[in-house]
């Protein structure tokens, strides 16, 4: 997935609106993921959010877990988020029109409201 590919992308754009990270955090995870470092900002900022984005990954694992040990993600809720991952790994290779990502955003939508109900 190219820079044009990330910024049409509409199921990417629904899960950074949910998610933790800033958008100049998620830049910088996926740069390193995919490589590249070039965002127009100074080596002292790049390696400040770099830090930033590290710590907030860790702190998102360590959340899980910690639900987990206190039996809010339990072995049925540990399967749907495990399904929804695999789902989500099949949607991010194939490509989808209109109306299928509607649908598939309003349904991950739903299990993540499901899944985080305390």
């Amino acid at each position: 997935m190219d820079r044009d590919d990330l910024n049409d992308d509409k199921i990417l754009r629904f899960f950074l609106e949910r998610s933790l990270f800033s958008a100049r955090q998620f830049d910088i995870i996926y740069r390193r993921i995919h490589g590249g470092r070039d965002l127009g900002i100074s080596r002292g900022a790049y390696y400040r959010l770099l830090k930033q984005s590290r710590e907030k990954v860790e702190g998102i694992i360590y959340s899980l877990l910690l639900l987990t040990y206190i039996g809010m993600l339990d072995g049925k809720k540990q399967e749907v988020l495990l399904q929804l991952l695999k789902q989500i790994d099949v949607i991010s290779r194939s490509s989808a029109d209109s109306d299928d990502v509607i649908y598939v955003m309003d349904v991950i939508d739903k299990l993540v409201k499901g899944l985080s109900r305390v």
